[in-house]
């Protein structure tokens, strides 16, 4: 009897369907990990800017109190600055003169700044002892919950913080 040829032979390779499902399945994942992504890079972004006024708030603090000098510190919407009273040397006259006074520093930010200070006022200074002149805080605005976003500020007390309820509240 003659052995009829198998016509079952398996060929190699995917079909147009299998490779359009798992093409669909990969554009799922990688979208839901460029979403994540971001959402992770605006956090950290947040926190960075927070713990970078938080840093030049505590400098301009001991600058005060180590140089027994008046220090400001200028808040604006998308950025501050800090000034060393230096104008008229050698101790400052008590009074911010940006082109004389000592620059300390002068930062732009991402995020929308936002102070709610004693008196809604947007500058504030660190008299010869350390002392902050407002109370209050200030905090940069976004759309995630990053775990600090805003700074509280007391005449003795500098405290970062999460911005929750409309208030800042402590770490």
């Amino acid at each position: 009897m003659a052995r009829e040829a198998d016509t079952t032979t398996w060929r190699g390779g995917f079909s147009l369907v299998e490779l359009l499902v798992t093409l669909a399945v990969l554009t799922i994942l990688l979208t839901m990990a460029v979403t994540t992504f971001r959402g992770l890079d605006e956090k950290y972004d947040v926190e960075s800017e927070t713990k970078q006024l938080f840093s030049d708030l505590m400098e301009g603090r001991a600058r005060a109190s180590q140089r027994y000098r008046v220090v400001f510190v200028q808040l604006a919407g998308n950025g501050y600055s800090t000034h060393e009273d230096t104008f008229t040397a050698p101790d400052g006259n008590g009074s911010l003169e940006p082109g004389s006074d000592t620059r300390v520093a002068n930062v732009a930010v991402r995020h929308q700044l936002e102070a709610n200070l004693d008196g809604g006022v947007t500058s504030f200074e660190f008299d010869r002892n350390g002392i902050a002149s407002v109370s209050g805080y200030v905090r940069f605005a976004s759309t995630v919950i990053p775990d600090y976003d805003c700074i509280t500020i007391k005449p003795t007390r500098i405290k970062m913080g999460r911005f929750s309820g409309g208030a800042c509240v402590g770490k």
